[in-house]
């Protein structure tokens, strides 16, 4: 009998930035992503100075939280002339849809310190108020809106997915993708949501719905991003976080678009161990946003890769932002939907997936 058994070791580095310059490739833990560091030149040669790093740095953090029937989704990004945030809850059952959403000029009111591991992002607005923070064996979520407040508490998995890539001829790009375990928290829902309800009870008294805990059986997943782009970048993504029909837990995270020379940033988790997966190709046969026919994600078979996947994508419901001031411009459709298809892994096994819920997104930026 074959072993098909994969064995590897991935090293895990102090700093992402050494001698002025990133280091490149899939890493088991980068401790500290010190991107003031990274030596930059203008074309001219002339030194980037500190300020300007700070300026072009992108950031973002997204968190999705799954307790059923809820899923609900956040996230704070800032590309420093302008941060958002946005977050949005969908209730499997009854297919309620609600979006929360705020924008900021600049860095106003909005906090963004450290990195992945020891960190915080900080985003204040009348409308919304999100706070993440980062240790290195915890996360926290604090959101407050109108509609909604979420708080959570959250373990870190023992085998993220981190990896740097070039990202043009001076740019790139740091991100670390990861399941977590709620340890605790709470969705509270205010009386302007479309989730609030009541249930009758048998004496005839009303019963407000308003409050969910969250426990060990909430799952949740991060995505921490920060680099030095392209001036326009484009990807597809795509996101599962479920429990699969035998009870373990499997998260999948597949990209296009994003990585450059090859580095990939696709892995899936079974109960927190990660497999690491290759390149894939995202197809979406309409471009209309309003569209809801099928995407398709295979991995392309050469004979060399033991892998093979093979998902169908059914979009059901879409957060979709545009906005466009000139030099800076951004078409940006998360869909929630069903997967369907199959991938095999090296070691021989094979996941089937069957009508279960995930995200998809196709995102254009100018920035």
């Amino acid at each position: 009998m074959i072993n098909n058994t994969v064995s590897y070791d991935l090293a895990a580095i102090d700093k992402l930035i050494e001698q002025g310059q990133p280091k490149f490739g899939v890493f088991s833990q980068v401790n500290q992503i010190n991107y003031l560091d990274y030596h930059s030149h203008l074309i001219s040669q002339k030194p980037v100075a500190q300020w300007r790093k700070q300026l072009k740095a992108n950031q973002f953090a997204f968190i999705q939280i799954v307790h059923g029937p809820y899923r609900i989704c956040l996230a704070v990004a800032t590309i420093k002339l302008a941060t958002t945030a946005f977050a949005y809850i969908y209730h499997e059952g009854t297919k309620q849809f609600e979006i929360v959403e705020a924008l900021l000029p600049l860095t106003l009111n909005t906090q963004f310190s450290g990195d992945h591991q020891n960190g915080e992002m900080v985003f204040e607005h009348d409308k919304l108020t999100v706070k993440m923070h980062f240790s290195p064996e915890f996360a926290s979520v604090r959101l407050n809106s109108e509609v909604f407040t979420v708080n959570a508490d959250l373990q870190r998995a023992k085998q993220p997915l981190a990896v740097c890539s070039p990202s043009g001829r001076r740019g790139w790009t740091f991100t670390q993708k990861e399941p977590f375990k709620a340890t605790s928290g709470e969705l509270i829902l205010h009386s302007s949501s479309k989730h609030y309800s009541k249930t009758s009870e048998s004496e005839g008294e009303q019963s407000t719905l308003t409050h969910l805990e969250f426990d060990c059986s909430t799952r949740a997943n991060l995505d921490w991003t920060l680099g030095f782009m392209r001036h326009e970048t484009n990807w597809f993504w795509s996101c599962i976080n479920t429990q699969l029909d035998d009870g373990r837990q499997f998260m999948l995270n597949l990209s296009m678009g994003v990585n450059e020379t090859g580095v990939s940033e696709n892995a899936c988790w079974l109960n927190g161990k990660i497999y690491h997966l290759p390149s894939v190709m995202f197809r979406r046969d309409s471009q209309d946003s309003e569209s809801k026919s099928a995407w398709s994600i295979s991995h392309q078979n050469l004979g060399w890769s033991l892998v093979d996947i093979e998902l169908n994508f059914t979009p059901l419901k879409v957060y979709k932002k545009t906005d466009n001031y000139g030099l800076l411009a951004s078409i940006f459709e998360q869909w929630i939907g069903h997967y369907s298809g199959r991938i095999k892994l090296a070691e021989g096994e094979v996941i089937v997936l069957d009508q279960v819920m995930g995200l998809a997104e196709d995102h254009f930026a100018k920035w």
